[in-house]
């Protein structure tokens, strides 16, 4: 059998329906909006539903892995992926008249999580009306996959794919919107009826930390473009163009250490991203370990974890670190507190993630190394195996294809591969 060489592909058509999503009943948050993405992604390479279950699927670790998320995300999306059946949302492109309207509908009809030979794995359906316009959109906009990911904040990302729509029209501009259209599409939570929000405040904590994070993680740079009428600023649209190549070698991701810390101590992640960007990784991290060293003593439970939190970003808790450092005076031979030790779990965790980053791209790297025969060989052994241990479908599919860089192959072959030339399983590490 010839299998053809698989040529990777960053890019992802992302229909214009899907950008402006104005969220009706429920929130919308950043890991969900990615996940939604990198799944829409899978649905478009598997091509038709699984003959079996009539829905699509793929392994919970390929779609987190798509959107470089963290070993906290698992809990995190599996509340999400409830969230895009019970939820609404209006669908509407960012321009006016572009695309049908469809109304309002959930951003999946049906989601189940299955435990299958030890992996869990997400199965999902579109809602019938929007199911081609999924698959084959006819209107979209060009996204980098490396580049969704990079995102800790909705309203970057959602602004970031509307930009991404527009990045090669002739005037560079998004459509104009009423400023108030904007609320619900950036920050993922529907707008109350009555909602007193003014555009400075909105302007402030939305729309300048969204461009702001565009214009650092992404291949485009964004501009925010006011309209008055009479005194009152009444339009929002926005400036797009790609960056210069020079500025596009090697981009470093945001660093988000304080969003994984946040994860762990049970910080609501709307939260988290929020205090993020109004304070900084550095002042939040910091932050995060004071209410860490916090839980851990033996005192008076914290009631609220956020407050705690805001207080100390506020420096409004020097009282209540004051108090304990006199109730511990002492306690050391008279000489005080001693500087808390790192969490010995948390050190365990952090060397385990820097272990697997490192062996993904050791193996990866020879996967690619590799002659177009030698890969060849090494996926016909690899179906072999995939169709002796019953391996999903779709997975044997994509072998026989060759597509060995898929979301559902590449991990599973890094595996076997790792076994085949190291003797060990992946999970003892290196050998």
């Amino acid at each position: 059998m010839n299998i053809a060489p698989f040529e990777p592909t960053d890019k992802i058509h992302k229909p214009v329906s899907t950008l402006a999503i104005v969220p009706t009943s429920g929130a919308i948050t950043r890991v969900a909006r990615q996940a939604y993405t990198i799944m829409l992604m899978l649905a478009k390479e598997q091509g038709v539903e699984d003959s079996s279950t009539q829905m699509f699927s793929s392994p919970v670790n390929t779609i987190i892995k798509g959107f470089d998320g963290n070993l906290g995300t698992k809990v995190r999306l599996k509340a999400d992926l409830k969230s895009m059946v019970s939820h609404v949302v209006e669908w509407q492109s960012p321009t006016e008249g572009e695309t049908t309207e469809w109304g309002a509908l959930p951003l999946l009809a049906e989601v189940r999580l299955k435990l299958q030979n030890g992996e869990h794995w997400v199965h999902w359906a579109y809602p019938p009306s929007l199911r081609q316009e999924m698959l084959d959109p006819q209107i979209f906009a060009k996204l980098n996959r490396s580049t969704i990911s990079k995102f800790r904040s909705h309203a970057g990302l959602a602004l970031y794919e509307i930009c991404a729509r527009y990045q090669d029209n002739p005037s560079h501009l998004t459509s104009k919107r009423e400023w108030r259209w904007w609320v619900p599409v950036l920050t993922g939570k529907p707008l109350a009826q009555d909602s007193k929000i003014e555009f400075r405040f909105f302007n402030r904590d939305t729309v300048k930390p969204a461009v702001e994070e565009i214009n650092e993680v992404s291949e485009l740079i964004v501009e925010a473009k006011e309209i008055r009428v009479g005194k009152s600023i009444q339009f929002l649209q926005f400036h797009v163009r790609k960056k210069p190549a020079e500025q596009l070698e090697r981009p470093e991701a945001m660093e988000g250490s304080a969003l994984a810390k946040a994860e762990k101590l049970g910080i609501p992640d709307a939260m988290a991203e929020e205090l993020w960007f109004r304070h900084g990784n550095e002042e939040l991290l910091s932050a995060l370990n004071r209410l860490a060293q916090r839980l851990s003593q033996i005192a008076s439970p914290v009631r609220s974890k956020v407050a705690y939190l805001k207080a100390v970003l506020a420096n409004r808790g020097l009282e209540e670190e004051a108090a304990l450092i006199e109730t511990n005076k002492g306690t050391k031979d008279g000489k005080g507190l001693e500087a808390p030790q790192p969490n010995p779990a948390d050190v365990s965790q952090r060397l385990l993630q820097e272990a697997e980053q490192s062996r993904v791209a050791v193996i990866r790297g020879e996967l690619q190394a590799m002659s177009v025969h030698a890969r060849a060989a090494l996926l016909l052994e690899y179906k072999s195996f995939a169709i002796e241990a019953k391996k999903h479908p779709n997975i044997i599919k994509k072998v026989e294809k060759g597509e060995w860089q898929s979301g559902l192959v590449l991990g599973e072959l890094m595996r076997f591969y790792w076994r085949k030339t190291r003797q060990s399983d992946w999970s003892a590490g290196t050998p």
